[in-house]
C-alpha cells in the first residue's frame, strides 16, 4: 500500500485548520491596536516600532486574506505562497527575541510548507515545471 500524503481530507483540514488560525491571529491583531498585553516583554519594544511603522497592519490584512483564501478553497497554492514571508519571519524574530515561543512558529510553519507541498502538481500551468508540462502535453 503506497502512502498518500496527498489525501484529500487531511489537506481540507489542515487548510481550514490553518486558514481560520491565520484569520482569526489577524483581527485579533487589528482589533487589539497598540495594547500590547500579553505579548512577552522582550518583544513588546519590537512590535511597538511594527506598529509604529504600519507594518503590522499590512502583516495582520496579509493573514486575513490568506486565511480567507484558505477556508473558501480559492487559489490555496497561492494563499500557502502569501503566507511562507509571515512563517519565515515568526521564525526569525521568535528565535531571536523570544525562543520559548518558537515551537508555535514551527508547526504553523510545517503545516504552510505541508499545503505547499500538496498543492505544488496543480494542473495550473503557472505551477508545474516545462518538464511537467511536456507530459501533460501542454
Amino acid at each position: 500500500m503506497k502512502n498518500n500524503f496527498r489525501n484529500k481530507y487531511l489537506v481540507i483540514s489542515i487548510r481550514t485548520l490553518v486558514g481560520a488560525m491565520f484569520i482569526f491571529s489577524g483581527i485579533g491583531g487589528l482589533m487589539a491596536g497598540s495594547d500590547m498585553s500579553g505579548v512577552p516583554a522582550d518583544m513588546i519594544p519590537f512590535m511597538q516600532s511594527l506598529w509604529d511603522m504600519g507594518i503590522f497592519h499590512m502583516i495582520k490584512i496579509t493573514e486575513i486574506v490568506a486565511g480567507l483564501m484558505l477556508i473558501t478553497g480559492t487559489l490555496p497554492a497561492l494563499a500557502a505562497l502569501f503566507l511562507v514571508p509571515i512563517c519565515v519571519g515568526i521564525i526569525v524574530v521568535n528565535s531571536c527575541i523570544a525562543p520559548d515561543s518558537l515551537l508555535f512558529g514551527i508547526v504553523i510553519s510545517l503545516f504552510v510548507a505541508y499545503l505547499g507541498y500538496a498543492y505544488y502538481f496543480t494542473r495550473d500551468p503557472r505551477f508545474l515545471s516545462s518538464r511537467n508540462l511536456a507530459q501533460l502535453g501542454i
